[in-house]
């Protein structure tokens, strides 16, 4: 069962996004779970106790904003599973919610089509979360979730797996060869490097910045198809 969460002082976009969330699973003939809350110091106080795999939270909450709330989630909890879903009357919050990670960023009053798009595609992304890459070192076969892996690398004719723990496996390969088959929040961004669009900090016309600081260049033959992976996958507006 999928645990939902929606954060808004205002009851009437609350009840509304609530009866078009069961609306949406009944369709889809999945149960859910919706909880919501009316203000970010009481959500945060039961966020971990209640663990959900989306959360609709509105901006311009009183006292502490969304924003907070978004950067307590990601920094002090250390919690990038929970799919966040910014709902504003305003537009212009993009390059200060970048670095939260949201997966998409709805205008109120939220319309239903675009509420049924944002967590069909949500769901599509929890479904790849727990699938796994799959590859061949020494005659031997290893797999490795996708959502753990921050970024490929190639080098000398292998193919290195940087995962989010730190690690870093190997194999003999080319990244040409896998990527086609990669789920969609991986994109290429050069011959060199391909980036799970999940770990990305910030980004520019010409590099980004993943995670644990490490910054990559876009080559200049990728930089449109990149934008387009960015906006595909609902991050939004980047920072350049």
């Amino acid at each position: 069962m999928y645990k939902i969460a929606i954060c808004d002082d205002e009851k009437n976009i609350c009840a509304s996004l609530e009866e078009g969330i069961y609306r949406f699973f009944n369709e889809r003939n999945e149960e859910c779970e919706v909880e919501v809350w009316y203000d970010s110091d009481s959500f945060c106080k039961q966020v971990e106790e209640y663990k959900p795999i989306i959360l609709f939270l509105d901006i311009e909450l009183p006292n502490n904003n969304g924003v907070y709330v978004g950067k307590y989630i990601r920094t002090t909890l250390k919690n990038d599973r929970i799919n966040i879903v910014y709902i504003s009357h305003k537009t212009n919050y993009a390059l200060e919610l970048f670095q939260v990670h949201p997966y998409d960023f709805l205008v109120k009053p939220v319309e239903e089509d675009a509420l049924f798009t944002t967590l069909t595609n949500i769901l599509k992304l929890e479904e790849i979360r727990d699938k796994e890459f799959k590859y061949s070192y020494n005659k031997k076969w290893y797999t490795v979730p996708y959502g753990d892996i921050v970024y490929f690398s190639s080098k000398n004719k292998l193919v290195y797996v940087h995962k989010k723990n730190g690690e870093t496996v190997s194999y003999y390969g080319k990244l040409r060869d896998i990527i086609d088959d990669l789920p969609f929040q991986f994109t290429c961004i050069s011959k060199s490097y391909i980036v799970n669009i999940k770990y990305i900090s910030t980004w520019s016309s010409g590099s980004l910045t993943l995670e644990g600081g490490m910054e990559i260049n876009i080559a200049q033959s990728k930089r449109t198809d990149f934008k387009k992976a960015i906006f595909n996958y609902g991050c939004g507006q980047g920072n350049g």
